[in-house]
């Protein structure tokens, strides 16, 4: 079996491997003291937490929403509150409510209440997935900003789910639109392996599909920096999380099976994903078009009071449309067929047509100016930056190798996705994606945020965007 190439269990030597990584931010030296991924590690909170310089004279402010979760069978939340309780924690639940579609989001009420609820001397805990831990460690930064002090904070992960929880972000719903703010790494992550074998299967098949989303995201990365569109991008990331796709095949059987070896393997591959995000400062390895895309379907489910489908299977189905769009553009791109004028449209008609595309599921207008706030920014630079565009173009056959190197085919999505069981089909979500819904967030992605993906790039080329999208539904619907 393939191994990791760098293993966050590994402590201060994992933080010195990477250090010598090239694109390593110089002023990060071990943001995240300590990472467990063991058997039993729940009984372990104790310590980590004293460790990270919590005390137990002060509260432990405990985040979580009301999701029931067992552990072997037992009330996980009841145990933990009992375990801290006995081992003598001041424990102060900081309970998460979920809104009118059933669920909790991150949003700004939310993370003012675990602001409001922290105090000098303080510590957290987060028990949760990526929704109850992005609130937390958004609260904690906000309360960090407004006094000054930085409270230990550590994450106990429930389901191997997204890469929020090495993540110094929090993607967060800002007038109804996913936007992803500067936040806090937490000082410690604790992955108890009997709980993430627990957790939910669609949970877990999700944070496999959270992870594909490589596979359009870097070479959506590496696209903007040769289109000179994003000067950030370096191979931190891509070397950081190694061979994904190989790794992925390798433990599929054991992560459907919940052994003990493949639970723990899918939540280094996931914290690695976090930390590739953290350390390039950005969410841009990690995300790319699929993920916009997912935004686009996430603002729909909002301004219905629709609850969300699992966020990693619904990335897996836009990953798979992203793949399909690499592989039709990376071969039957035609450089010489291109009339470069015709790539730069004007920003009034880009402005009206973000406006009412949006209007048709926002009628107040709020996500379609918010939207354009964003994409203001990156259609400017688009004009901007016209000579890269048409270097990249001159230079065909060599960016078409590389983007080709990044990406991988559907069928290797596919495949992963089957041998662990997780939806290949809009159909299979919970709540399932109806055509309308996936139809509109794949035309409308791009128009959302600043970030330039290859649904930009088939936009500003006059890709018959439509035909691509038929195929595509035909294949996955």
């Amino acid at each position: 079996m393939n191994k990791l190439t760098y293993d966050p269990a590994n402590g201060i030597d994992f933080w010195e491997a990477i250090h010598k990584l090239p694109g390593f931010p110089a002023q990060e030296t071990m943001p995240i003291k300590k990472m467990i991924f063991e058997s039993g590690a729940l009984f372990r909170t104790t310590d980590i937490l004293k460790s990270i310089g919590a005390h137990q004279d002060a509260p432990l402010v405990v985040v979580m929403d009301e999701t029931p979760m067992l552990r072997a069978g037992e009330d996980l939340k009841e145990l933990a509150l009992a375990t801290f309780r006995n081992d003598g924690w001041q424990v102060k639940v900081a309970w998460m409510h979920a809104n009118e579609s059933g669920q909790v989001h991150t949003d700004m009420p939310h993370i003012h209440e675990v602001q409001a609820s922290l105090g000098r001397g303080c510590s957290v805990l987060s028990i949760g997935s990526g929704v109850v831990t992005d609130i937390a460690k958004h609260g904690c930064f906000l309360y960090q900003q407004e006094t000054g002090e930085s409270v230990p904070f550590a994450v106990f992960q429930t389901a191997n789910s997204v890469s929020a929880f090495t993540s110094n972000m929090s993607p967060t719903f800002v007038d109804g639109v996913k936007r992803t703010l500067d936040s806090r790494y937490p000082d410690a992550l604790i992955c108890d392996l009997e709980t993430l074998r627990d957790a939910p299967k669609e949970m877990t098949a999700g944070g496999v599909g959270d992870m594909l989303a490589v596979f359009v995201s870097f070479p959506d990365w590496y696209l903007a920096f040769r289109l000179g569109m994003d000067s950030t991008y370096s191979e931190l990331a891509m070397n950081l999380v190694g061979p994904l796709d190989e790794l992925l095949i390798d433990h599929a059987e054991g992560i459907r099976l919940g052994e003990m070896e493949s639970v723990a393997m899918l939540a280094k591959i996931i914290s690695l994903g976090g930390l590739a995000m953290s350390l390039s400062h950005a969410t841009t390895p990690m995300s790319g078009f699929e993920h916009v895309m997912s935004h686009v379907l996430d603002l729909q489910a909002e301004i219905d009071h629709a609850p969300l489908t699992v966020h990693g299977s619904q990335v897996a189905l836009a990953t798979l449309a992203g793949a399909e769009m690499y592989h039709r553009f990376l071969t039957e791109l035609d450089p010489a067929a291109l009339n470069i004028d015709d790539c730069y449209p004007g920003m009034e008609a880009m402005k009206t047509r973000i406006e009412e595309n949006f209007r048709t599921i926002d009628p107040l207008g709020k996500a379609g100016a918010e939207c354009w706030a964003d994409y203001k920014q990156k259609l400017e630079k688009w004009h901007s930056h016209r000579r890269e565009f048409e270097t990249a173009i001159e230079d065909w056959d060599s960016l078409r190798t590389e983007l080709g190197v990044q990406t991988r085919s559907p069928e290797v999505i596919l495949q992963i996705l089957e041998a662990v069981n997780a939806p290949m089909r809009w159909s299979q979500l919970t709540p399932a994606i109806n055509e309308k819904q996936a139809h509109f967030a794949f035309l409308n992605a791009s128009l959302m945020r600043k970030r330039l993906t290859l649904g930009d790039v088939l936009l500003f080329t006059g890709w018959d965007r439509e035909a691509l999208w038929k195929q595509i539904w035909k294949q996955y619907a």
